[in-house]
Protein backbone atom coordinates (compact mmCIF):
# COMPACT_ATOMS: atom_id res chain seq x y z
CA UNK A 1 0.00 0.00 0.00
CA UNK A 2 1.20 3.68 -0.84
CA UNK A 3 1.74 4.90 2.40
CA UNK A 4 0.78 8.76 1.38
CA UNK A 5 -2.54 7.74 -0.26
CA UNK A 6 -5.43 7.38 2.06
CA UNK A 7 -6.15 4.28 4.37
CA UNK A 8 -9.66 3.18 3.86
CA UNK A 9 -10.16 -0.31 5.09
CA UNK A 10 -9.36 -1.23 8.90
CA UNK A 11 -6.53 -3.41 8.23
CA UNK A 12 -4.52 -0.49 6.10
CA UNK A 13 -5.53 1.91 8.91
CA UNK A 14 -3.79 -1.26 10.96
CA UNK A 15 -1.33 -1.44 8.82
CA UNK A 16 -0.15 2.11 8.71
CA UNK A 17 -0.63 2.58 12.44
CA UNK A 18 2.01 -0.42 13.18
CA UNK A 19 3.95 1.44 10.82
CA UNK A 20 4.62 4.53 12.42
CA UNK A 21 5.05 2.70 16.11
CA UNK A 22 7.70 1.04 14.30
CA UNK A 23 9.30 3.87 12.85
CA UNK A 24 9.18 5.56 16.59
CA UNK A 25 10.41 2.59 17.93
CA UNK A 26 13.21 2.96 15.96
CA UNK A 27 14.01 6.28 16.59
CA UNK A 28 13.88 5.73 19.94
CA UNK A 29 16.61 3.39 19.97
CA UNK A 30 19.28 5.71 18.74
CA UNK A 31 17.86 8.90 19.22
CA UNK A 32 16.89 10.57 22.97
CA UNK A 33 13.43 11.06 23.53
CA UNK A 34 13.45 15.03 23.65
CA UNK A 35 14.51 15.18 20.34
CA UNK A 36 12.41 13.26 18.24
CA UNK A 37 9.91 14.81 16.73
CA UNK A 38 6.08 13.97 14.96
CA UNK A 39 7.58 15.66 11.69
CA UNK A 40 10.76 12.88 11.46
CA UNK A 41 8.44 9.96 12.28
CA UNK A 42 6.36 11.13 9.86
CA UNK A 43 8.76 11.71 7.32
CA UNK A 44 10.51 8.32 8.31
CA UNK A 45 7.06 6.31 8.29
CA UNK A 46 6.82 8.02 4.52
CA UNK A 47 3.76 9.99 5.67
CA UNK A 48 2.74 13.56 5.86
CA UNK A 49 3.08 14.84 9.21
CA UNK A 50 -0.94 15.32 9.77
CA UNK A 51 -1.47 12.25 8.78
CA UNK A 52 0.64 10.98 11.73
CA UNK A 53 -1.91 13.21 13.98
CA UNK A 54 -5.02 11.29 13.00
CA UNK A 55 -3.40 8.06 14.64
CA UNK A 56 -2.23 9.80 17.40
CA UNK A 57 -3.03 13.36 18.91
CA UNK A 58 0.81 13.45 20.93
CA UNK A 59 4.01 12.53 20.36
CA UNK A 60 3.50 11.02 24.08
CA UNK A 61 0.12 9.03 22.88
CA UNK A 62 2.86 7.34 20.06
CA UNK A 63 5.19 6.29 22.88
CA UNK A 64 2.73 5.36 24.99
CA UNK A 65 1.34 3.20 22.43
CA UNK A 66 5.08 1.77 21.73
CA UNK A 67 5.35 1.16 25.97
CA UNK A 68 2.28 -0.88 25.26
CA UNK A 69 3.39 -2.97 22.63
CA UNK A 70 6.64 -3.31 24.34
CA UNK A 71 4.88 -4.54 27.53
CA UNK A 72 3.18 -6.84 25.83
CA UNK A 73 5.63 -8.97 24.42
CA UNK A 74 7.82 -9.03 27.50
CA UNK A 75 4.79 -10.14 29.47
CA UNK A 76 3.90 -12.57 26.60
CA UNK A 77 7.86 -14.08 26.60
CA UNK A 78 7.85 -14.09 30.73
CA UNK A 79 4.25 -16.09 30.25
CA UNK A 80 5.72 -18.80 28.32
CA UNK A 81 8.69 -19.17 30.86
CA UNK A 82 7.06 -18.87 34.08
CA UNK A 83 4.28 -21.59 32.38
CA UNK A 84 6.95 -24.07 31.46
CA UNK A 85 7.31 -24.20 35.38
CA UNK A 86 10.77 -22.34 35.87
CA UNK A 87 10.30 -23.11 40.11
CA UNK A 88 13.41 -22.19 41.81
CA UNK A 89 13.98 -18.52 42.71
CA UNK A 90 17.44 -18.38 41.14
CA UNK A 91 15.90 -19.77 37.83
CA UNK A 92 12.50 -17.35 38.19
CA UNK A 93 15.25 -14.16 38.91
CA UNK A 94 17.30 -15.33 35.66
CA UNK A 95 14.42 -15.23 33.39
CA UNK A 96 12.96 -11.56 34.18
CA UNK A 97 17.02 -10.47 33.76
CA UNK A 98 17.47 -12.28 30.69
CA UNK A 99 14.37 -11.04 29.61
CA UNK A 100 15.21 -7.53 30.56
CA UNK A 101 18.50 -7.88 28.92
CA UNK A 102 17.04 -8.01 25.46
CA UNK A 103 15.15 -5.15 25.58
CA UNK A 104 17.41 -2.43 26.88
CA UNK A 105 15.64 0.34 25.95
CA UNK A 106 12.43 -0.83 27.34
CA UNK A 107 14.05 0.28 30.46
CA UNK A 108 14.73 3.61 29.23
CA UNK A 109 11.37 4.01 27.39
CA UNK A 110 9.84 2.92 31.31
CA UNK A 111 11.67 5.53 32.86
CA UNK A 112 9.87 8.46 31.19
CA UNK A 113 6.68 6.94 31.19
CA UNK A 114 4.96 8.16 34.30
CA UNK A 115 6.94 11.77 34.26
CA UNK A 116 6.59 12.21 30.47
CA UNK A 117 4.59 10.01 28.69
CA UNK A 118 1.27 9.82 31.15
CA UNK A 119 1.37 13.72 31.29
CA UNK A 120 -0.04 14.11 27.54
CA UNK A 121 -2.68 11.75 27.03
CA UNK A 122 -6.37 12.02 27.29
CA UNK A 123 -8.27 9.69 28.88
CA UNK A 124 -9.38 6.93 26.49
CA UNK A 125 -5.58 6.51 25.47
CA UNK A 126 -4.38 6.17 29.91
CA UNK A 127 -7.58 4.11 30.68
CA UNK A 128 -6.53 1.65 27.47
CA UNK A 129 -3.10 1.57 28.57
CA UNK A 130 -3.98 1.19 32.15
CA UNK A 131 -6.34 -1.64 31.45
CA UNK A 132 -3.68 -3.22 29.85
CA UNK A 133 -1.29 -3.13 32.50
CA UNK A 134 -3.54 -4.39 34.72
CA UNK A 135 -4.70 -7.00 33.07
CA UNK A 136 -0.96 -8.47 31.78
CA UNK A 137 0.35 -7.91 35.46
CA UNK A 138 -2.57 -9.79 36.84
CA UNK A 139 -1.98 -13.13 35.09
CA UNK A 140 1.88 -12.95 35.40
CA UNK A 141 1.58 -12.40 38.66
CA UNK A 142 -0.30 -15.52 39.44
CA UNK A 143 2.04 -17.67 37.30
CA UNK A 144 4.69 -16.49 39.20
CA UNK A 145 2.69 -17.61 42.32
CA UNK A 146 2.84 -21.14 40.93
CA UNK A 147 6.51 -21.00 40.60
CA UNK A 148 7.55 -19.48 43.91
CA UNK A 149 5.68 -21.31 46.30
CA UNK A 150 6.30 -18.94 49.30
CA UNK A 151 4.24 -16.21 47.34
CA UNK A 152 0.79 -16.25 49.15
CA UNK A 153 -2.02 -15.90 46.38
CA UNK A 154 -2.44 -12.35 45.53
CA UNK A 155 1.14 -11.42 46.23
CA UNK A 156 2.21 -11.97 42.83
CA UNK A 157 1.05 -8.70 41.00
CA UNK A 158 2.75 -6.62 43.87
CA UNK A 159 6.25 -8.54 43.24
CA UNK A 160 5.68 -7.40 39.52
CA UNK A 161 4.92 -3.76 40.36
CA UNK A 162 7.83 -3.68 43.11
CA UNK A 163 10.33 -5.15 40.39
CA UNK A 164 8.78 -2.49 37.83
CA UNK A 165 10.14 0.32 40.37
CA UNK A 166 13.44 -1.37 40.71
CA UNK A 167 13.61 -0.97 37.10
CA UNK A 168 12.53 2.50 36.89
CA UNK A 169 14.98 3.31 39.63
CA UNK A 170 18.10 1.84 38.41
CA UNK A 171 17.74 3.47 34.84
CA UNK A 172 17.26 6.81 36.43
CA UNK A 173 20.48 6.36 38.74
CA UNK A 174 22.73 4.19 35.43
CA UNK A 175 21.90 7.43 32.99
CA UNK A 176 22.81 10.75 35.34
CA UNK A 177 22.32 14.08 33.53
CA UNK A 178 25.88 15.36 32.14
CA UNK A 179 26.47 18.07 35.02
CA UNK A 180 26.16 15.12 37.38
CA UNK A 181 28.20 13.00 35.95
CA UNK A 182 30.96 15.17 35.92
CA UNK A 183 29.97 15.59 39.44
CA UNK A 184 30.42 11.86 39.87
CA UNK A 185 33.87 11.74 38.51
CA UNK A 186 35.20 13.84 41.25
CA UNK A 187 37.51 12.56 43.72
CA UNK A 188 35.46 10.86 46.49
CA UNK A 189 32.17 10.89 44.42
CA UNK A 190 32.22 7.33 43.22
CA UNK A 191 30.50 5.58 46.70
CA UNK A 192 27.34 7.42 45.47
CA UNK A 193 27.58 6.19 42.12
CA UNK A 194 25.52 2.76 41.13
CA UNK A 195 27.05 -0.18 40.01
CA UNK A 196 25.63 0.15 36.21
CA UNK A 197 27.92 2.10 34.26
CA UNK A 198 26.64 5.83 33.16
CA UNK A 199 25.14 5.73 30.12
CA UNK A 200 24.43 1.66 29.93
CA UNK A 201 21.12 1.26 31.26
CA UNK A 202 19.39 -1.76 32.87
CA UNK A 203 20.29 -3.82 30.25
CA UNK A 204 23.44 -3.14 29.04
CA UNK A 205 24.42 -1.20 25.86
CA UNK A 206 21.79 -0.34 24.01
CA UNK A 207 21.03 -3.41 21.21
CA UNK A 208 20.53 -2.42 17.30
CA UNK A 209 17.41 -1.18 16.45
CA UNK A 210 14.89 -4.21 15.63
CA UNK A 211 11.74 -3.99 13.26
CA UNK A 212 8.88 -4.19 15.79
CA UNK A 213 8.10 -3.45 19.13
CA UNK A 214 6.23 -6.88 19.01
CA UNK A 215 8.89 -8.96 17.63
Amino acid sequence: MDRRRRAVKDEQKQERRQAIIDVAWQLFQGTPYQAITMAEVAERAGLAKGTVYLYFKTKEELFLAVQEQLFQSWFDELDARLGAGQGQSSAVSETICRSLERRGALASLLAILHTVLEQNVDFDAALRFKRMLLDRITRTGALLEGCLTFLRPGQGPGVLLQIYALIIGVEHLSNPAPAIRQVLREPGMQASTPTTPAGEGLGGPQAPPKPSPAG
